[in-house]
């Protein structure tokens, strides 16, 4: 079994440029700061965002895929639950 990356040890360039990766284009894209960016990536993936108990959660409840991702910034929350879904594929 491969193992779990661990994305809350990430930085947030290391996180962009696994994003950019998985989604095969040039890295460089600056998706923990960007909410066009990051929107655009939670509106295609049906990833959904939202402040609890302090953190924001990003989710996906895609039902062969559901993943979550807890940090401070909402856009790198739906990065990592991005980068988990695509992990599951």
């Amino acid at each position: 079994m491969p193992e779990m990356m661990n994305y809350q040890e990430m930085s947030d360039e290391q996180i962009e440029l696994a994003v950019s990766d998985a989604m095969n284009i040039p890295r460089g894209v600056k998706w923990c700061s960007d909410w066009s960016l990051a929107g655009q990536l939670a509106e295609e993936n049906h990833i959904g965002v939202k402040y609890f108990l302090g953190e924001w959660m990003g989710l996906s409840t895609h039902p062969t895929n559901f993943a979550t991702g807890f940090t401070s910034n909402p856009r790198r929350a739906i990065c990592i639950v991005f980068l988990m879904m695509k992990g599951g594929e």
